[in-house]
């Protein structure tokens, strides 16, 4: 609707043909029109494949569809993606009773398709050699990416919420040692693309305003609904309130659209839908700030921008811990994400959620390192314990007060 067909195509050719590494704003590579078909597209596949495997949504599904559409803009098309996800739906072949439960962690598994493309794009002597050898990396990579997930989403006791990413992570230290050294490829930075801004700001509003007023109009005049499909609304009505106001952050502090900020907005609206709380975030994003305004004196940058809305990766961990761990989690989380990608050298799209699982194991390493000595054991755990009364207080009045505003702006029957 906004662009040329002829600049469409030809701005797809110019994705397929892009390293996408992190960050290739495909926006400005291919521009909007192209970066938003390639979005539409990957965002169809992947629910033509949930349906093909007649699988049954959840409120996890759309999350990571969500997930998936926007990391679409800075990273993933229908090239270097369709290797992994055939060699995950090979695994899930060979392994049928874990399809239902596994089938959307092989759509993510999707976040080292940078690697397919790096090795696809590769000067080679031979004309097939390195087609070849991306080929058979997707379908290695994908096949393999739901089994250490499942490994590693244990060891991390869910308490990170893009357990894939810290997966990816680990996989992808093994990719970038192949991809520098046997491979000799090397990578380079790539700019972010302004020009756009209006476009995208379009686009997010009408996505996120949508669903509003169509959950909000059922809610008003249908009276008979079921309980479940009310929830569902609900949930929708949750998506967009979260997507407007991950979308306030960057025009109040005068921030520009861009592909990435346009795919973590997505990420982050979507997964609200997961239920991952505001008040368990918030605290993390808190501590996201601090480090971003003592540390690195950077807080209105894009980098700040997309690592604070990437903080709801801890939003269980300050559930279980605490408000004060989470402010704590949040500053250790921005201080990993920042540097993340000197291990993985952009191939794993997913890196905040790497940087949320060394955050986690960190964390919990030196809690069990504290509890082995019994006397700290039992001065923490004292102070730990009055700790978690005082903000369970605190909670209880933020929740009074969300509920009050809940009331006054939708009066509807939320039992």
């Amino acid at each position: 609707m906004l662009y040329p067909t002829e600049t469409i195509i030809r701005g797809m050719s110019q994705i397929i043909h892009s390293p996408s590494n992190l960050i290739s704003d495909y926006v400005e590579i291919a521009g909007a029109g192209a970066a938003l078909t390639n979005s539409g597209l990957l965002t169809l596949l992947s629910l033509f494949i949930l349906r093909k495997y007649s699988h049954s949504f959840c409120p996890l599904t759309i999350p990571i569809v969500m997930m998936l559409s926007g990391f679409s803009f800075f990273g993933k098309n229908l090239a270097n993606s369709a290797p992994i996800l055939l060699g995950s739906l090979l695994y899930l072949h060979h392994k049928p009773a874990a399809r239902q439960e596994s089938l959307v962690m092989g759509l993510l598994s999707t976040c080292l398709s940078p690697m397919v493309s790096l090795i696809y794009l590769a000067p080679s002597q031979f004309l097939l050699q390195n087609k070849f050898i991306a080929l058979v990396a997707g379908l290695v990579i994908g096949y393999i990416s739901i089994p250490v997930f499942h490994y590693l989403k244990a060891h991390t006791k869910e308490m990170n919420l893009y357990n894939m990413g810290f997966s990816a992570g680990c996989i992808g230290f093994i990719g970038n040692f192949a991809t520098r050294n046997l491979l000799n490829i090397r990578i380079l930075p790539h700019r972010l693309n302004a020009a756009h801004s209006s476009a995208l700001l379009i686009f997010l509003l009408i996505l996120f305003t949508a669903p509003l007023m169509y959950a909000l109009y059922v809610l008003k005049f249908d009276k008979a609904l079921h309980k479940g499909v009310r929830l569902s609304l609900l949930k929708l009505v949750r998506f967009s309130i979260y997507g407007l106001i991950g979308l306030m952050v960057p025009l109040i502090l005068q921030v520009p659209l861009n592909g990435l900020l346009v795919g973590t907005l997505l990420t982050f609206a979507g997964f609200s839908m997961y239920n991952f709380g505001f008040r368990y975030y918030f605290f993390p994003a808190c501590g996201v700030l601090l480090s971003s305004l003592f540390i690195f004196h950077d807080v209105t940058s894009t980098t700040t921008i997309v690592i604070l809305f990437f903080a709801a990766t801890l939003s269980p961990f300050s559930r279980k811990y605490g408000l004060l761990t989470g402010i704590l989690s949040g500053a250790i989380f921005a201080m990993i994400s920042r540097h993340a990608h000197v291990l993985t050298a952009g191939i794993n799209l997913y890196n905040c959620g790497f940087s949320g699982g060394v955050t986690v194991l960190l964390l919990d390493f030196l809690r069990h390192l504290l509890f082995r000595h019994a006397l700290l054991k039992r001065t923490c755990s004292a102070a730990y314990q009055k700790l978690i009364l005082s903000e369970q207080k605190i909670l209880w009045q933020l929740s009074r007060c969300k509920d009050w505003i809940k009331q006054r702006l939708f009066p509807l029957n939320y039992e």
